[in-house]
This record gives C-alpha cells, structure tokens and sequence, in this order.
C-alpha cells in the first residue's frame, strides 16, 4: 500500500483531529487522533527520525538536521490541493479511533500500525519523506487545535549554553 496524498482537520465539537489518506490502490482510511496519540506520534517520529540520523552524524548534529528537514518540507508542502476521495473503503465510512500507535524503521522505511478501539490495526509503511510530509500536516493541525503538542524546534532539543557561574566580565 502506498500513500498518495494526506487530509485532517480538527474537529472543535470532538477535539480530535480527522486524519485521512488514500492510496495509490483507490483506498481510503480515516482516523479520529486524540492530543494524546497525535503527541505520541509526533514525538515518537522525531526521535525515530533523530535516531536514523545518529548513526551517521553526533547526536547533536542529527538533532538540528532533523529540524531543518522538517522545517524544508513544511515550506514546500501544497495545503490548498483538494483531498481526492477514493473508491474503497476498506475499513468503512466512518472514521475510526486510534487508541495507540507503534513506529518502526527499517532502513529509510517507516512501519506506522494504529492500534484501533475496535481491537483491529491498520499497518501503513512509507519512507521517511512521506513520515515528513504527514508529520507537517499533523504538527499544523495540533497547532489549529492549540493542543501545544507539536514538534520540536532544534532550538528547544539541544542542550542550552551557560556562562560559569560567578561575576559578569565586562571590558
């Protein structure tokens, strides 16, 4: 399965977040996110996408890479383009809550498995450029919502430089 395009809103009356995507099969899937799954997500990605970064460059480094990635895709990202509803539903009409996630990555592929409060899951894998493009959406959605859960800055990751405690040297 192979994802070709993303849509979400946030719904007031729910305080959940409509996420959906098709795919390049015709297939449509929707989910409600809460602020604590969607938090999840987007916190449990930027470290799995940090990590993968880490084991090529300091952790520092990898940290600030990840954020300009980030920061590069939300620029370039078209949220005007109409969402194409798709043939099949396979899940069904309604969108279904997630209730917990799992993240892997294997190489640059992405394994995301929402874990549904029907007992069921949905397993998606995608490559760490779709993670990007569907983690911008969800990051300007919680901010819609003003859920204060959204990703990292580089600034807000690494570590704050102090001066040694003790007198100011003025010259």
């Amino acid at each position: 399965m192979s994802i070709k395009q993303f849509n979400g809103e946030w719904v007031c009356q729910q305080d959940r977040v409509l996420f959906r995507f098709n795919t390049s099969e015709d297939q449509e899937f929707s989910f409600w996110l809460t602020r604590y799954v969607l938090q999840g997500l987007l916190q449990g990605a930027q470290q799995l996408t940090v990590q993968a970064l880490e084991q090529v460059h300091p952790p520092q480094v990898a940290q600030v890479m990840q954020s300009f990635q980030q920061a590069s895709v939300t620029q370039q990202l078209n949220f005007q383009e109409t969402f194409q509803a798709a043939k099949e539903k396979p899940m069904g009409e309604a969108p279904l809550l997630v209730t917990g996630l799992m993240l892997n990555q294997t190489g640059d592929e992405v394994t995301l498995k929402f874990d549904l409060e029907s007992g069921k899951s949905v397993e998606v894998k995608m490559n760490s450029s779709v993670l990007n493009v569907m983690l911008a959406l969800l990051d300007k959605l919680q901010g819609v919502a003003n859920w204060g859960v959204g990703l990292a800055e580089a600034d807000d990751v690494s570590p704050s430089l102090s001066t040694p405690s003790g007198s100011p040297v003025i010259h």
